[in-house]
């Protein structure tokens, strides 16, 4: 649970790391958005050397929760890193270290004169469409270790934007002080959107229905408990990247014959287990018999925990039960939230998972034509 929150329209100033552990949670109570800013030396570095490369991470003691998000870097929650460039020359042991530290000061400056920022969507660090600056590959890992130190494993889910301000004299140098300000949009998690129907004893149920201790049937056969439900609701309007967040629909039959049995709509990331493999469904989409919904304006998607990860049936389609990597803390029911790095996420993933993960090369081909010749109709819009 989150130790320390910050009250609608209140301000949070935290000066050094907190206790492992210790969340902090905007409140927005009132609909009022609030501020947290970290000065220079409250959150931690650490160091380690993995298969013979130093590598460092950024930490603050617990996650940012509870974010809402604005508009391309205007409105919403905000949390500031008080003097930006500083924690990044501590991010920083590459042997580039003196140029990417100079030039990451000089694109803060300009950014923060110009009103240009840089986009950190589904783990993928760019400057913004209209910013004048590049980023090498250096400079793109701090900034997105940056982000995970602040937000954890959602980071890599969703989309933030890093703005700058605040532009102060340095007096011990020509580059002044600059801060750099995150905002986000509404993290996403894969989902089964709202009236989706799931496979129990009792026959199909819509997955807003379900409670935790109901009993749903596996791929096994097999009648396993719901442990845990997460919910999400999803304002696709005030998403910077609604293309990450919009449901897919999977038309009856697209995959087989009765799979699914009548229309599903799953988050982007929500895998499907096909020929032995998870595939997310935006790795389907072809815009004839799967395609994104476009006609949505606001989806709720939920998850189902079982004891360990495995494949149920929604819709009469085999799909994947939820799987916590690091990335619990992005429902709106969470009352936990686990950090975790990038490379654990992917670790635990390939370590848990009821399947190997497939999202391109010759299998994902054969699944896709095999679904091609299944369509019954194109679709020209998109």
């Amino acid at each position: 649970m989150a130790t320390y929150s910050i009250a609608s329209g209140g301000t949070l100033t935290i000066t050094r790391p907190l206790t492992v552990g210790t969340n902090i949670d905007f409140l927005n109570n009132a609909g009022d958005n609030g501020v947290l800013i970290f000065t220079n030396g409250a959150m931690g570095v650490n160091t380690a050397t993995v298969n013979g490369t130093l590598s460092t991470s950024a930490y603050f003691g617990g996650t940012v929760l509870n974010v809402q998000p604005g508009s391309y870097g205007i409105g919403g929650d905000q949390v500031t890193l008080q003097v930006v460039k500083s924690l990044f020359s501590e991010l920083d042991v590459a042997s580039t270290a003196a140029a990417d530290n100079a030039d990451f000061a000089n694109i803060a400056t300009l950014a923060a004169q110009s009103g240009d920022v840089i986009l950190i969507a589904d783990g993928t660090v760019a400057p913004g469409p209209a910013a004048p600056f590049t980023l090498n590959a250096n400079e793109q890992q701090i900034i997105d270790e940056m982000a995970v130190g602040l937000f954890g494993t959602a980071a890599n889910s969703a989309t933030l934007v890093l703005s700058f301000a605040d532009i102060r004299q340095n007096p011990n140098s020509n580059h002044p002080f600059v801060d750099g300000v995150f905002t986000t949009e509404t993290p996403v998690n894969p989902c089964f959107a709202a009236g989706t129907r799931i496979l129990t004893p009792r026959g199909e149920v819509a997955v807003e229905e379900l409670s935790v201790g109901d009993l749903v049937i596996t791929r096994e056969g097999e009648e396993q408990p719901v442990i845990w439900i997460g919910r999400r609701e999803i304002e696709l309007a005030a998403q910077l990247r609604p293309e990450a967040a919009r449901p897919v629909i999977i038309e009856a039959g697209a995959l087989g014959e009765g799979m699914p049995a009548r229309e599903l709509r799953l988050s982007p990331d929500h895998a499907l287990y096909l020929d032995g493999v998870l595939v997310p469904a935006k790795a389907l989409i072809n815009w004839a018999n799967i395609r994104q919904d476009h006609a949505a304006r606001r989806v709720t998607y939920y998850h189902l925990e079982l004891p360990r990860h495995g494949v149920i049936f929604a819709e009469a389609a085999p799909v994947e039960s939820f799987l916590d990597t690091g990335h619990r803390g992005v429902f709106d029911n969470a009352d936990v939230a686990v950090i975790a790095l990038p490379e654990a996420m992917q670790a635990r993933r390939e370590a848990e998972s009821c399947a190997p993960l497939c999202t391109a090369g010759p299998a994902l081909e054969a699944i896709r034509q095999r679904i091609a010749s299944r369509q019954v109709g194109i679709r020209l819009s998109r």
